[in-house]
């Protein structure tokens, strides 16, 4: 059973910040804003309302959508700081991270992004993932710009990233306080977004 939560609107180290598109810039999808919240877990477990803290806990596979944008996780935190807005923190699987994804203001764009931890804030409009954070920018279903880090704060309104390299526990293999950025020109990531969409219908092809 869903759980929906209507829509009512009335310096630490920074280690970069950066536009998502460079020379042109493309916010998330607009309408997404004017949606509910919808928080919807898979039924198997439990499902607690705390009317006076107004907090809600949802566990076992849960989801949060708001139009376009979709964070799934195992266990999530729902809070009302004021009325009609509303806090989420998704906490990943004790196997599996926690994902975001939404669409952005240009056609066949996506965002995407996983974390130990993601916390959504509905008054800033602001994402913020945890732990061993990627973000991967998807274009046309190519991946063409990714970047990783401690700390990675998505500014939806502003269509702004921001790394920060400390983090309390750093997973192995992953080395603190660094943050990567690959990026592809637009130019470079066309042709393999033909060539994916070519092989596809090759393959459907082939399956006739």
């Amino acid at each position: 059973m869903p759980i929906t939560m209507p829509l009512r609107r009335s310096s630490p180290a920074l280690a970069l910040s950066i536009l998502l598109m460079v020379g042109a810039v493309a916010h998330a999808e607009k309408a997404d804003r004017q949606q509910p919240l919808v928080v919807e877990s898979d039924g198997k477990q439990s499902a607690q309302v705390d009317l006076a803290r107004k907090l809600t806990v949802v566990s076992g596979n849960v989801s949060i959508a708001q139009g376009t944008m979709l964070i799934r996780a195992d266990r999530v935190e729902v809070r009302e700081p004021q009325d009609g807005v509303y806090n989420a923190v998704a906490f990943s699987w004790p196997s599996q991270q926690a994902t975001f994804r939404q669409k952005r203001d240009r056609e066949n764009e996506y965002i995407e992004a996983q974390a130990d931890r993601i916390e959504y804030d509905g008054a800033t409009e602001k994402v913020k993932f945890l732990g061993n954070a990627w973000l991967r920018m998807r274009r046309a279903g190519v991946v063409t710009d990714e970047a990783s880090g401690a700390i990675i704060t998505y500014d939806q309104k502003i269509d702004t990233v921001i790394f920060d390299g400390e983090a309390p526990t750093v997973k192995p293999g992953v080395v603190p306080g660094k943050v990567r950025l690959v990026f592809t020109p637009r130019s470079a990531s066309a042709p393999a977004a033909a060539s994916a969409a070519s092989s596809g219908a090759s393959a459907a092809g082939a399956g006739r």
